[in-house]
């Protein structure tokens, strides 16, 4: 393993414990009437870039994406697509530790700009693997919609890696210019990008409550990464921030939460993982689920409605690195805030399990780091992980989802010549691959489209949804054969302006002043002829986030400044 790795290690391998031996709730999937083009995704941390993964290789059914601290697809990857390793994966991808920084060839984000290394390194690689079939087409992203979050006390994944995500989908540098050679793949109008929280690296969630669940105050580093953040600004409500709640509803529109406690189903019902689990020829069944780093088990939330056969929609939840059922229980998988809006929408929502792996050698190399300062202690640990850890399997020891390629770093994988590295982000990539068919057991009564939303208004009913300091989120019902919607702001005592034009049923609008209100309408475009304006709606932008420079040692598993000393200081 490489000695970058093992730093990683020292900030997040901790918690890890075996994975669960109980017996499963349900003996298979059930197959259910689930329309596969209404399939939407959300991740935290590793979980944010497997969201980002499967939107892109998926591209042809996923309709919506969510990640919550992540990057753009193929982050850790050199020209070509094949993984530059856990190193690229930490200074590139990470950039939170003040002593593993990127170097000036690593850095994704300078002055503004996106780097030559996301022109002309990342960026490509995604159409190299559509040419080659690996991916889905990347026109299918135009049709998505993309709801980003990083909360500005976020030290592990810091705010460049989220704005090359949002860079990468809009064709935009963060400073709002044209990035030159790159066009991106979805309109401005269709990326929203929640910047102005003061949360740490963590699932934002206002479900706090239950079996085993609290959440942290919003800008708290570690424990389960369950956060819980007030909205900005007090105008928007002034209550706790529902993460779950906005990006389902930019995806599906207006929607009803059900209170934990009165859940249709209950909670949330374990399964088999393992019949769905295969090595890369999709074939061959691994020797455990080990192999290719998932859990034995994974979970389901099946609302009453979606169980009795009628048509619904399928949103799969992704952890992060220390949430899988191994690390933390069921904290996630209950307290992530996603089921009780699935509830009573009829929305499937699917929790997939990663698991740890080479635990106690990524235990003792951790101890080999943070020894650094006693030669001999570190020398001892050394040796320790060098004779536990089991080079049959991937290198996991967080339980994290592979999104840097560690499934296809398995020295006997490499040595076969029939692992391509890079394997991990396409279609086949085994982790990928387990997913989608664990989603194609779900699906197999449904018919893709058959939820496609037909418009049956004549007016469109207007709702503000989100916003920030520089944009508001806005989603409307569709009009009977409306071509087009267009959007109208005012400001003050201003005249309303044209906002944008899109074929979606909802819009982020962007370069908006901070602390300012905005007066929204849409009308419908029928035939050519504009329609009668909605109602209107106002959206308060909140004050711009401060300018705020969190690290994190992840060897010393603590908050730090950029210079490494320990601190406690966070921006308010």
């Amino acid at each position: 393993m490489q000695f970058t790795w093992s730093t990683t290690l020292a900030g997040l391998a901790g918690l890890v414990i075996g994975s669960s031996a109980l017996a499963a709730d349900l003996s298979d999937l059930p197959e259910l009437n689930i329309d596969l083009k209404e399939t939407t995704v959300s991740g935290i941390s590793s979980g944010a870039y497997m969201t980002v993964q499967m939107g892109v290789v998926k591209s042809s059914f996923i309709k919506g994406i969510a990640p919550t601290a992540g990057g753009p697809f193929l982050c850790t990857s050199s020209l070509g697509g094949a993984s530059a390793g856990s190193a690229a994966a930490v200074r590139r991808c990470m950039q939170g530790d003040p002593s593993m920084q990127p170097v000036s060839g690593d850095k994704l984000v300078v002055d503004g700009k996106v780097t030559s290394l996301f022109t002309y390194t990342i960026a490509p690689n995604a159409a190299t693997f559509a040419k080659a079939g690996k991916i889905d087409p990347l026109e299918n992203i135009n049709r998505q919609a993309v709801w980003v979050f990083h909360g500005y006390n976020d030290a592990i994944v810091r705010l460049p890696v989220s704005q090359a995500l949002v860079s990468w989908y809009t064709g935009l540098n963060p400073n709002g210019s044209a990035i030159s050679g790159y066009k991106g793949y979805a309109p401005v109008s269709q990326v929203f990008h929640k910047d102005n929280l003061p949360a740490a690296h963590a699932q934002i969630t206002n479900t706090c409550s239950g079996e085993d669940q609290s959440c942290q105050v919003c800008s708290t580093t570690g424990g389960k990464f369950l956060n819980t953040c007030q909205n900005r600004p007090a105008a928007a409500g002034g209550s706790a921030y529902d993460a779950a709640g906005s990006a389902l509803q930019m995806f599906y529109g207006k929607l009803t939460r059900t209170e934990t406690a009165q859940l249709s189903a209950g909670k949330p019902k374990s399964f088999s993982q393992v019949p769905y689990l295969k090595l890369l020829d999709g074939s061959t069944a691994p020797k455990s689920s080990a192999e290719i780093a998932m859990g034995s088990e994974g979970y389901l939330y099946v609302p009453k409605a979606c169980a009795a056969g009628e048509p619904c929609r399928l949103h799969i939840a992704f952890h992060g690195c220390m949430q899988s059922a191994a690390d933390v229980g069921r904290s996630f998988v209950d307290g992530a805030g996603v089921s009780e809006w699935a509830d009573a929408n009829r929305i499937v929502v699917l929790y997939p399990q990663a698991m740890p792996t080479n635990k106690d050698a990524g235990t003792a190399l951790s101890a080999a780091v943070s020894d650094s300062g006693n030669p001999m202690a570190a020398a001892t640990s050394m040796m320790q992980s060098l004779s536990s850890v089991d080079m049959s399997l991937p290198f996991n020891p967080m339980g994290c989802w592979d999104w840097w390629g560690y499934n296809d770093d398995v020295p006997s994988r490499v040595l076969s010549g029939k692992w391509p590295s890079g394997s991990y982000a396409t279609s086949k990539g085994v982790q990928i691959a387990a997913v989608w068919r664990m989603v194609e057991k779900l699906a197999a009564k449904g018919t893709p489209g058959s939820l496609a939303a037909a418009g049956t208004a004549t007016v469109p009913t207007l709702m503000a949804l989100d916003q920030t300091a520089t944009q508001s989120l806005l989603r409307w019902d569709g009009v009977a054969n409306a071509a087009t919607y267009k959007v109208y702001r005012s400001s003050g005592s201003g005249a309303a302006q044209l906002a944008g034009e899109t074929k979606q049923l909802f819009f982020a609008d962007s370069k908006l002043s901070p602390q300012t209100t905005y007066t929204y309408t849409v009308k419908a475009v029928v035939g050519g002829k504009e329609g009668n304006a909605s109602n209107a709606v106002a959206v308060s932008t909140s004050e711009a986030s401060p300018a705020c420079d969190p690290y994190f040692s992840l060897a010393g598993n603590k908050l730090v400044d950029k210079n490494g000393n320990p601190t406690t200081a966070v921006c308010p």
